[in-house]
């Protein structure tokens, strides 16, 4: 593997695994959030092996993280995609309590 493609790869699975730590998911749990093997997963993550549009295009949706973010690292946006896919994994009753928490928080903010 040309050392280029073997940096991209690892930066490429660095986020990845820094999206699923933040997550609170195991690798089991990501996969299958992102309907890939959870093998395939844990190579990527440690950027032995390269990953396809496709792939990228599973874990972007079943994440909510924008695939700008995992190609290029950009932060702009990432917290906000990691609240948000945190929210859609709690239940009900902890989506209000975490929804009324933020929105006392925006409320300091004003």
């Amino acid at each position: 593997m040309v050392k280029i493609e073997k940096d991209f790869n690892q930066s490429v699975g660095h986020r990845i695994r820094e999206v699923r730590e933040t997550l609170r998911m195991t690798r089991d749990e990501f996969s299958k959030l992102c309907g890939i093997s959870e093998s395939f997963l844990a190579a990527v993550e440690r950027g032995d092996k390269s990953i396809t549009s496709k792939t990228l295009y599973k874990i972007s949706t079943g994440s909510h993280i924008s695939v700008d973010y995992l190609i290029f690292g950009k932060r702009e946006s990432f917290q906000a995609e990691m609240i948000l896919g945190l929210l859609e994994h709690l239940d009900d009753s902890q989506r209000e309590s975490a929804v009324r928490i933020l929105c006392e928080f925006a409320n300091t903010l004003a």
